[in-house]
């Protein structure tokens, strides 16, 4: 039996003004698989993470969570769920970003249980266990009472992960989550990310490191000018004979 389907984008596109940034994408990702998404910027990579999350509204397209329809085409526009419906549908995944969005006036520990307490009703008792725990996988737990002023960026992005965590979802969302750290906090954020992989947790990851996309994902989209000009395993993609590919991932690589 095949693995679940957890999302599934069908036809999406999305413009801002003129200018087309998504055409006509599609892509599903099942159960435990980590897919990253490469490409220049400018791309639409984020855009479309942004479409994926709901946090921009797609033009036109199918985006499907679960089997659950999120949004779909009625005669020639794109019409979302009603709100309880919505409200549901966002707690299958969680979301990382790349400049962390933590709420600098809560505590560490208040950034991590925020969401469940007042948005999915989770006591807050056991929403403090969960985040305990977190902390601890993440190696933070002495850092529950700081505020993000007084963390690293990497401590800064391990605890917006613990965040994203928290809501126990079952997808992961990463834009780009090294790209506002150095070099050598990037590594302990990977180390994470990499954990979640063994663990098993479904990821779709708009990255940079093509090293750590290569090792990590179990499929590579690359994505150029708003559509998917590549997918196929690391292997397929690292050795692809198109050229665009290879320019790009030659830039990387040297």
């Amino acid at each position: 039996m095949g693995k679940n389907v957890l999302l599934e984008i069908n036809h999406m596109s999305k413009g801002f003004g003129e200018l087309d940034v998504i055409r006509d994408i599609s892509l599903s990702v099942s159960e435990g698989e980590v897919v990253s998404i490469i490409g220049p910027s400018g791309s639409g990579k984020s855009t479309l993470l942004r479409c994926a999350t709901m946090l921009e509204k797609m033009d036109g397209g199918e985006l499907i969570y679960l089997g659950e329809k999120a949004a779909w085409m009625e005669e020639d526009r794109c019409v979302y769920a009603g709100k309880s419906r919505l409200k549901e549908i966002h707690k299958y995944f969680g979301l990382v970003f790349q400049n962390f969005n933590l709420f600098p006036h809560y505590t560490v520990l208040k950034n991590i249980i925020d969401a469940p307490v007042c948005a999915a009703g989770v006591p807050k008792r056991e929403a403090v266990e969960r985040a305990r725990m977190l902390l601890e996988q993440l190696g933070l737990s002495d850092k529950e009472q700081a505020y993000p002023c007084q963390l690293s960026g990497g401590q800064q992005q391990r605890v917006s992960i613990a965040r994203a965590l928290a809501l126990q979802p079952r997808i992961l969302f990463f834009d780009e989550p090294t790209s506002a750290l150095d070099p050598e906090l990037t590594g302990e954020v990977l180390k994470v990310i990499r954990q979640l992989a063994k663990e098993h947790m479904t990821m779709i990851i708009v990255t940079h490191e093509m090293q750590f996309a290569r090792e990590l994902s179990d499929r590579i989209i690359f994505m150029e000018q708003g559509v998917i000009r590549a997918q196929g395993t690391p292997e397929e993609i690292f050795t692809s004979q198109e050229e665009r590919v290879r320019e790009f991932i030659g830039k990387f690589a040297g």
